[in-house]
């Protein structure tokens, strides 16, 4: 049985393709941003932390050692740094700075009693006989003196959400269904997120209802990846962030030709024809520019002609070598749809028996019907009384014909 996280559903709900690269064809990216660095240094502190405490309290001073030595350890030259001006110290500095603000607020970290540190948690769900698991990993599991369960995760985000945000954060309410299958005095559990760039925390809890639904709305996702086909690229404003774009269908070629020297890039197949593309499309742009504004002056002209000749009484204006023939036809305006007119005339139709006639409504069929008078001449007035009847004149440019002598 395959074990799903948060983090694959999660990933899935973003980019299919990108799950399928990370968990089907599981290939490894040595690429980390600096971001995702900072925050796995900061849950290290706080592991420290709380693993310790029933042993020890460390001091502010013993922490920030510990955070500079595992920095040092685990930083590597693939880290990067998308901001430019940032660098690396600068972001160093600022996870000091979340460490001593949390260490400030919560020293001596006594506020519940510590259950779990990174605790492992096993989420099973049920459907149709059909038996679906999550693994989960909580950051810290803590009950509060009154016994409510707490289940806190660490964000170094750089901004804070909003509360309706959280309170529809799938992620720690999950690990609430894992941790009420492990004991039986899980009655009442709070959620609580700790933004350290900001110290301030966020509370959350979740109703039988809300966690009802949440099991069903995994469970359909889980089926949605089993019986997707084939995992195709989304793109979204998170596809900066992703580490796979070198083999992405939709990056892959910027990837092969952003770093070559300008004469290479030059040469390039794609980049040649994309160029070329874009110059025939920038023409056929100025093109239709000038098509449009000749329409718009044939348009004024055809206005013109036509006032001309209603005032001479004729049809047929002749130039020097072509005439104007102008026609009047009427046309047939149905109502829209939506509208009580057009819902007046279908049940007009289905009352006379001719609905059926017109393909249940179709507005060309109708009108095709009405212009060749196909039904009796009352039936036709009575659907007049619902449509409107413009009378539209057009004009056609013919060639005179050559005198002969």
């Amino acid at each position: 049985m395959t074990i799903y996280s948060y983090s694959c559903l999660k990933t899935f709900k973003n980019c299919p393709l990108q799950y399928k690269f990370q968990y089907i064809d599981k290939i490894k990216r040595e690429e980390e941003r600096i971001e995702l660095f900072l925050g796995s240094r900061f849950h290290k502190v706080m592991e420290k932390v709380y693993k310790d405490l029933i042993l020890r309290r460390y001091s502010l001073e013993a922490l920030l050692v510990f955070y500079q030595e595992d920095w040092d350890k685990n930083y590597h030259h693939k880290i990067i740094i998308a901001d430019q001006e940032r660098k690396v110290e600068d972001y160093q500095k600022i996870g000091q700075k979340y460490i001593e603000d949390y260490y400030q607020h919560y020293y001596p970290f006594n506020q519940g009693k510590i259950l779990g540190i990174e605790r492992e948690v096993l989420i099973n769900l049920e459907d149709d006989g059909q038996e679906y698991r999550l693994r989960g990993y909580i950051d810290r599991l803590e009950q509060a003196k009154d016994g409510t369960y707490e289940i806190h995760d660490y964000k170094t985000a750089k901004t804070f959400p909003e509360q309706s945000k959280m309170d529809e954060d799938n992620q720690l309410a999950l690990y609430q269904l894992g941790i009420q299958r492990m004991w039986k005095d899980v009655h009442q559990v709070e959620l609580v997120w700790h933004y350290v760039a900001f110290d301030k925390e966020i509370r959350s809890s979740r109703s039988k209802e809300e966690l009802e639904e949440l099991k069903k709305d995994t469970v359909r996702w889980i089926k949605k990846i089993e019986a997707t086909p084939e995992f195709l690229p989304q793109e979204s404003a998170l596809c900066g962030w992703c580490s796979y774009q070198d083999i992405c269908p939709l990056f892959k070629h910027e990837s092969i030709v952003k770093d070559l020297p300008v004469n290479e890039y030059l040469k390039d197949n794609g980049v040649q024809l994309v160029n070329k593309f874009t110059l025939l499309a920038n023409e056929k742009k100025s093109y239709q520019a000038k098509i449009k504004e000749l329409e718009e002056k044939l348009e004024q002209i055809k206005e013109v002609v036509i006032q001309y000749a209603a005032q001479l009484g004729v049809v047929v204006v002749t130039g020097s070598d072509h005439q104007l023939k102008i026609r009047s036809n009427e046309k047939i305006l149905v109502p829209g749809k939506g509208t009580k007119e057009r819902e007046s005339l279908i049940e007009l139709l289905k009352q006379l028996n001719k609905l059926e006639e017109v393909l249940t409504f179709d507005t060309t069929e109708l009108k095709r019907v009405m212009k060749e008078g196909k039904w009796e001449p009352g039936i036709l007035e009575e659907i007049k009384k619902l449509v409107k009847m413009e009378r539209v004149k057009s004009i056609s440019l013919l060639k005179l014909k050559s005198k002969t002598s």
